[in-house]
């Protein structure tokens, strides 16, 4: 990830039900308007309060957050 270009998003699952879904939505508005990051792990806690434990496990490193439901092992979404 070049620091300059804004974050990214991917989404790698399609959403379990409307709630999700509605999150997922939230989550490509937020990541739609972020301004460039030097380092992405300053959008986590936003990113946690959207998806919040115990339901989903939000990992993160200065290029890079991940996001799985906590009973899936796959990736639900990647910002990068």
């Amino acid at each position: 990830m070049n620091p300059a270009d804004p974050p990214q998003l991917l989404i790698e699952q399609p959403p379990h039900d409307e709630a999700e879904a509605v999150s997922l939505a939230q989550l490509t508005n937020l990541v739609a308007t972020t301004e460039p990051l030097p380092d992405l792990r300053d959008l986590a806690p936003a990113i946690r309060q959207l998806f919040p434990e115990p339901a989903y496990r939000v990992g993160c490193g200065g290029a890079h957050i991940w996001l799985a439901r906590a009973d899936d092992p796959q990736r639900l979404a990647l910002i990068c």
